[in-house]
């Protein structure tokens, strides 16, 4: 099966910051995120391979960008949802193999730390 035949898991209409794109949509597949849309400059298609995001960072807002893929690069990948977000960030850390609740989550209890009474 090609990548163009493979059903996505997740599909959402989508802007990208400081670029005019008409009529995106985001596309998460198990291998990759695919962004598709329409440029000044004509067809606009970036394929984002899912080994190549070292971690997923999520802000629950609709009017700006809303999640953000960093790259093993360093680069850093934002794209604006229109819906959903909070839904991919959690398809995108099972995909990844990561907890959502890693930098969310209490610290663990250390035994030597008495809490004051």
């Amino acid at each position: 099966m090609s990548l163009a035949d493979e059903a996505p898991l997740l599909s959402n209409r989508c802007r990208l910051p400081h670029r005019m794109l008409w009529f995106g949509r985001a596309f998460l597949h198990e291998e990759h995120v695919c962004i598709r849309g329409w440029t000044w400059r004509g067809r606009y298609r970036r394929v984002v391979p899912i080994e190549r995001i070292d971690r997923v960072k999520w802000r629950a807002v609709l009017d700006d960008v809303n999640l953000f893929l960093h790259l093993d690069d360093g680069e850093m990948v934002p794209l604006q949802l229109r819906k959903g977000a909070g839904t991919w960030n959690v398809e995108l850390h099972n995909l990844l193999g990561q907890s959502v609740m890693n930098h969310h989550s209490l610290p663990s209890e250390d035994p030597s730390v008495v809490p004051n009474g």
